[in-house]
């Protein structure tokens, strides 16, 4: 468990050659959810990894929604929708982020509709920026690095969220 200026954060690193096992995001989950409980904190994230085994499945299970980020690329559609399908399987409801979406607009169009049709939100887009790399560099969230583009982008994704979590209308 790290203290962050923003609050906890609990994590885990795995030796060399271990498995990404489900097992350890299961654990880091009990952590931070026991660790939330004696704090008062009513919300934990959880960044889960990319594709559909084990750890996502891990990260998945329990969750009050998922929140899938993917590119306006041919693989980024087509994994969408396999972690679209395992979210549906565990009956959490998701939506749908699509990062850097105007590297290729149409792209990312065809992913929203695939995403609508699917009947997930799409909670926004987040579009190339090179603040993140200045962020990055300065230790800060694009958000306090500074406030236009994609910090837009990421405030309005995350009332979007927030408005799903809560059960009231996002702005869309």
């Amino acid at each position: 468990v790290s203290d962050t200026r923003h609050g906890p954060m609990v994590h885990a690193a795995l030796g060399v050659a271990q498995a990404n096992s489900g097992k350890l995001v299961s654990v880091v989950r009990q952590e931070a959810r026991r660790l939330a409980a004696q704090r008062g904190s009513a919300l934990v994230l959880v960044d889960g990894s990319p594709g559909i085994g084990c750890p996502v499945i891990a990260s998945i299970t329990g969750a009050d929604l998922v929140l899938i980020v993917t590119e306006p690329t041919l693989s980024g559609r087509h994994d969408l929708g396999r972690v679209a399908d395992v979210a549906r399987h565990f009956g959490t409801p998701a939506m749908v982020c699509v990062n850097k979406w105007d590297l290729n607009a149409d792209l990312a169009d065809a992913i929203e509709r695939d995403a609508r049709r699917r009947g997930m939100a799409v909670a926004g887009r987040v579009r190339y920026d090179r603040g993140v790399t200045g962020a990055m560099l300065r230790a800060q969230a694009v958000v306090e690095y500074q406030t236009d583009g994609c910090a837009e982008d990421l405030r309005r994704l995350w009332a979007n969220v927030k408005a799903a979590l809560e059960g009231t209308p996002a702005d869309g």
